[in-house]
């Protein structure tokens, strides 16, 4: 899930690059309406997060949705008795964090930063503000996030039909 257009990957932004302009480059608002951009944008923070960091926790509130803008992010479960397991990973242009959107919803896996990874961050009371109170804004993005967990639906149903393969079907 790369960028549209935009950095190659690894690549931090600079900081003179505005949220706005750091936003549009990504495959979640490459098609958004730039007034629409800008709104969502005007709500954002670029954070870097260092390798190891993490960005939401299995099982606690999640406090933001967040774009990665450079970078990877891991997105692991805690498996009783294996420990923590990668379902998939994040990288640059796609979401994490969709649970901030859901009122009182925790975070159903944890993120890592696989690397040094960039991000633009939409704290989750702004955010919830922000689309309460523009119906454009809120179309725009919940379609976007829907998209997201579709991709990643289809990537995890394919990872489990890999891991449950057998030689021989029992029936």
């Amino acid at each position: 899930m790369a960028l549209e257009h935009g950095a190659p990957a690894g690549h931090h932004w600079s900081m003179t690059t505005t949220p706005t302009a750091l936003l549009s480059r990504t495959w979640f608002a490459a098609d958004m309406p730039a007034d629409v951009c800008a709104r969502m944008a005007a709500i954002a923070d670029v954070v870097d997060i260092p390798s190891g960091g993490i960005v939401v926790q299995e099982g606690l509130a999640c406090r933001s949705l967040g774009v990665v803008l450079s970078g990877r992010i891991a997105l692991r479960l805690t498996v009783p008795g294996l420990g923590d397991r990668t379902l998939v990973t994040v990288d640059e242009g796609d979401v994490f964090g969709w649970s901030a959107l859901l009122p009182g919803s925790a975070a159903t896996s944890t993120g890592v930063a696989l690397v040094p990874t960039q991000v633009l961050e939409f704290e989750r009371e702004a955010l919830a503000a922000a689309l309460a109170a523009d119906c454009e804004l809120a179309a725009a993005v919940y379609q976007r996030v829907l998209i997201a967990v579709a991709r990643r639906l289809q990537a995890t149903r394919l990872q489990l039909l890999d891991l449950y393969r057998a030689g021989d079907e029992p029936w």
